[in-house]
């Protein structure tokens, strides 16, 4: 396990340092680890499944809204969906997304 600032983050995402934070606050980006009372660091694995899930992702809203168009959404979609969406989060933050989209 290889830890990487923010610096370095930002230079593998092209993220900009508020917007890391933003992404954080909205659990949409890895969580940085306290190293101590003013260190941060990300888990450099973390960040690549990041974004390897936005290079895998970039195009699944356009074919979403094709099929939403041309087909009635079934129950195995939704499954299929959601196995997709949560396959590299842990069933609480699966549940707690849920939750939050359902209100």
């Amino acid at each position: 396990m290889r830890l990487i600032r923010l610096k370095e983050v930002i230079n593998l995402t092209g993220l900009g340092r508020s917007s890391i934070y933003k992404f954080m606050s909205e659990n949409k980006f890895p969580q940085s680890i306290s190293l101590g009372e003013r260190a941060i660091a990300w888990q450099e694995g973390e960040i690549e499944e990041w974004l390897q899930d936005k290079i895998d992702h970039r195009k699944q809203p356009a074919i979403a809204t094709a099929k939403l168009n041309q087909y009635e959404i079934n129950e195995s979609d939704v499954i299929a969906f959601i196995k997709a969406k949560f396959a590299r989060v842990n069933m609480s933050d699966a549940i707690a997304w849920l939750i939050k989209v359902i209100g």
